[in-house]
Formats: structure tokens, C-alpha cells, sequence
């Protein structure tokens, strides 16, 4: 991109390097949509966060001979009122992304949870689900074992829901309010558990605590706060956040106990393992063996030639 001085240019782009200056300004590369490495100088009391998205509207100067761009503005995403296509369209291009359409999956995910006809299931699930929402379409599932890039959280989190539609077919007993809430708020805890949605790491009190027990608060947090902390449905909503896992050292206190949260156990440990070996059978060609899968006890699954 050739730029002219006194020129404004308007743009997005993610902050790769932060570099200090004793001058006003300091200097920052930044990676802009069509893969061009742009310097943009900012204020020095202005700060930005390394390998975050922002909207820059700068004006091209001369610094030490060189064309810089300096930053008028520079707004984070996380901060702008974007539609979900153009939030994808950007996640897209700087991040490893889901395979998914953001604004479908966010419409399928809230209409389960609109689906729900218990008032006090849905008052909770409500409540936790708008406060941490925006997060919840960018985080990963996890750092490396499943669904480890952006969205993946609410990736996993619809496939879950799709699955779980054909359990409640099957098993009529089953009450479809506590899967889909359940399913919903299962893992909304990694939103705690890890320090950001991009190369996410655990943060001191993920590690310490986890996303199991940091969920548990946030549905207890929720039902005092709408003083349902004495029901049911509560006491319900909270064992399957505690024995999703099933195993205390995957980080469950408890093993399912009741139908739903046996159902949320294998529904989350189908799609975390599935997913996983289709990636895998996906970087192979028909007739060979993957590698070996951590998350299937390291075996090699066959690539036949009936695979889709």
C-alpha cells in the first residue's frame, strides 16, 4: 500500500509487535487485512494489546524519513457494534476460526434457549448467558485438545445442542429445559478460565480453580441473585456443571447423578473426541492411517474410501 503524507487512511488490522519510544509517540506493527505490515504510531498514554484486532483511522506523516501512519483512533473490535458477518469476516482473516457461520450459530444457540419453558431453568440460564455473551461467539473450547481456535466454544456448544435434540427424541423422559440449559452453560466458565480469546493461556485462578468450579459460582451467583437459590431446578443446573467431566481428575467433584447430566457427559465427550478425528482424517488422503489422536488414547483411525 503506498501512502501519501497528509493523507487519512482508515482500516483494520491485529497489533504483532509494541515497541517502546522516548518520543510522544510510539510505534507499533500492525498485520492489515491483506496480510500488509503497516507501522502506526500512537499517543503515549494510548495503549494497545498485542494480537487484538483494532479499527485504526490514522493520517500518514514523516517520521526520521520513513512514512508512518499516525492513529487518530484505534478502536478494538471487542468494542464495536458490529454486524456477526463482519465480526467473522475479520476473525477470519487474522485467526485460525470454527467452521462455522457466526450468525447462524448464534441464532440456534438462542433458540434453544428461548425453548426453554421452566421459568427458573431459563431465568438462569438467561441471566449467566447475556452477561458473558459477546465473549461466549469468540472464545475457544480449549487451549489444544478440541476445539482450540476462535468460536470454538460456541461451536462445540451448538453441535452439543443438535446432538442432544436427537437424544430428547429418543429418551422422552429426558427434560429437554435442563440438556439445553445445561449444554449452554456447561463450559461458559472457560471464559474465566483462559486470559483471551486469541492464543489463549489459563490465567492464574483457571488454573487454580477451573472452568468447572468458576461455572458452578456463576449459576449460584445467578439463581441468589434472582432468589432461586433455594430451588430445584438450581440445585440441578449446578450438578451438571459439577459432573459434566464424570472424572475427578478431568476436574469433577461428582459423577453424573441424574438422566440429563449423564446425557451432558456424553454428548460433550462425543463431540470433544468426533470433532478432533475428523480434523485429523481431514489433513489425510484415502487408504492412510492419521497420526496419533491424544484425545482417543492416541490411536490411528483408518481414512477409507467411504469417508465423506
Amino acid at each position: 500500500m503506498n501512502f501519501e503524507i497528509g493523507q487519512k487512511y482508515c482500516f483494520y488490522g491485529k497489533v504483532e509487535a509494541i515497541n517502546n519510544s522516548t518520543y510522544d509517540t510510539y510505534a507499533i506493527n500492525v498485520i492489515g487485512e491483506e496480510g500488509e505490515n503497516l507501522v502506526v504510531r500512537l499517543d503515549q498514554d494510548f495503549k494497545v494489546s498485542l494480537n487484538k484486532i483494532y479499527h485504526f483511522e490514522t493520517e500518514a506523516i514523516a517520521f526520521k524519513d520513513k512514512i508512518h501512519l499516525l492513529a487518530n483512533k484505534a478502536v478494538i473490535i471487542g468494542e464495536m457494534d458490529l454486524e456477526d458477518d463482519e465480526k467473522e469476516r475479520l476473525l477470519r482473516k487474522f485467526y485460525h476460526y470454527a467452521p462455522i457461520n457466526l450468525a447462524k450459530v448464534r441464532k440456534g444457540i438462542e433458540a434453544k434457549l428461548e425453548a426453554i419453558e421452566n421459568q427458573i431453568v431459563k431465568d438462569i440460564a438467561k441471566i449467566v448467558y447475556d452477561k458473558y455473551q459477546d465473549d461466549f461467539y469468540m472464545f475457544p473450547a480449549a487451549t489444544k485438545f478440541h476445539h482450540a481456535y476462535i468460536s470454538g466454544l460456541a461451536y462445540h456448544t451448538y453441535s452439543m445442542l443438535k446432538l442432544a435434540d436427537g437424544f430428547l427424541q429418543v429418551y422422552p423422559f429426558l427434560s429437554s429445559d435442563l440438556v439445553y440449559a445445561g449444554v449452554i452453560l456447561h463450559d461458559i466458565g472457560k471464559i474465566l478460565e483462559f486470559d483471551t480469546y486469541e492464543g489463549s493461556e489459563y490465567t492464574i485462578k483457571g488454573r487454580l480453580i477451573g472452568h468447572i468450579t468458576m461455572g458452578a459460582n456463576l449459576i449460584d451467583q445467578a439463581a441468589r441473585e434472582l432468589g432461586y437459590e433455594e430451588s430445584e431446578e438450581a440445585m440441578l443446573l449446578s450438578h451438571i456443571m459439577i459432573s459434566h467431566h464424570y472424572y475427578g481428575n478431568f476436574g469433577s467433584p461428582k459423577k453424573p447423578n441424574t438422566a440429563e447430566a449423564l446425557i451432558i457427559h456424553f454428548l460433550d465427550n462425543i463431540d470433544s473426541k468426533v470433532c478432533v478425528l475428523g480434523e485429523e482424517l481431514e489433513l489425510i488422503e484415502t487408504g492412510n492411517l492419521t497420526s496419533p489422536i491424544g484425545v482417543l488414547d492416541r490411536e490411528r483411525y483408518y481414512k477409507h474410501k467411504l469417508s465423506k
